[in-house]
């Protein structure tokens, strides 16, 4: 089949009905009836002489041919916006939007003042926040459906990403005012209830581990809180003691809120890494949004 045969009407109904999982969804975004949807899926799977989803019921599975159409089309339909909107934009100004990724557990406020700074210098420009999983983030940022991603590991199971060192956070073990009134006590920890960000990658077992080695307590998390803020708001309600950065705690150390525990070993140290897919193609305004997480983000300290 020629391209030149080809409904890109058809093409881009397809890839909606795909994106807002099914035909329903689809017609509300495409301000068109259910009926006409259908219609214009089963045109395009007339046109390519292919299924492109397998129907149970008013479900709508994607076959082989589904998939493949799905990501090249993606990534046509995201080269093609972007090559239109740097030709609309002859005097290179700094707008359209940014997609960006976030783990679950990130700091929101510090992301919050950056990008309030930036939508002030450039005011054309927006910004979307997509939260996930690493691996979720990852997957995006391969198939170019994020710019960027924020991530407390450089290290992806998948390629094709390029990592960039921001700053470092020192990462303690903290707790309510109602436990460890004496200090750091090792058989307290083990009695104390913990709470942490996600089942699949624990982060009080890795402080133990850092900490310990070999010889780390039996640890039992009671609470997995899954964002940073809540886990802090859980720790300042004495609900039990929690690893934290340590620039996040330091003012509620300072008023006496919470215990700040800190055994012998030198401290837990975490880097914050921007990630971006290798050798995507970046426009006047993604560059500057990189320009400004370098410059603003770049420079944090540990303490």
């Amino acid at each position: 089949m020629k391209p030149a045969q080809l409904d890109l009407n058809k093409l881009h109904v397809f890839f909606t009905v795909v994106e807002e999982g099914g035909v329903a969804g689809a017609a509300r975004v495409l301000g068109r009836t259910p009926s006409a949807v259908s219609q214009s899926v089963s045109g395009l799977e007339s046109m390519l002489g292919h299924r492109l989803f397998d129907r149970t019921g008013r479900k709508l599975v994607l076959t082989r041919s589904g998939q493949l159409l799905h990501e090249r089309f993606e990534t046509y339909q995201q080269g093609l916006a972007r090559t239109l909107d740097e030709v609309a934009n002859e005097k290179g100004e700094i707008r359209g939007t940014v997609r960006i990724g976030l783990f679950l557990g990130f700091p929101r406020q510090r992301f919050a003042d950056f990008v309030t700074a930036f939508a002030r210098r450039h005011p054309a420009a927006g910004i979307r926040v997509h939260y996930g999983s690493a691996e979720d983030l990852a997957a995006r940022l391969v198939k170019n459906r994020l710019d960027f991603a924020f991530a407390f590991r450089p290290a992806t199971p998948l390629a094709g990403i390029v990592a960039t060192r921001l700053f470092a956070r020192e990462l303690v073990l903290v707790s309510g005012r109602c436990f460890f009134a004496k200090g750091f006590d090792r058989e307290e920890l083990e009695r104390v209830p913990l709470i942490d960000y996600y089942q699949g990658d624990p982060l009080v077992e890795r402080w133990s581990a850092h900490h310990f080695g070999a010889g780390a307590p039996s640890l039992e998390v009671r609470v997995w809180a899954a964002t940073t803020d809540l886990v802090l708001d859980l720790v300042l309600g004495e609900a039990g003691a929690a690893v934290l950065p340590r620039d996040l705690v330091a003012e509620h150390e300072r008023r006496g809120r919470l215990r700040v525990l800190r055994p012998k070993r030198q401290a837990l140290i975490d880097h914050l890494w921007l990630l971006e897919p290798k050798g995507a193609y970046r426009d006047v305004t993604l560059e500057a949004f990189r320009a400004a997480v370098v410059a603003d983000l770049g420079r944090g300290p540990v303490r």
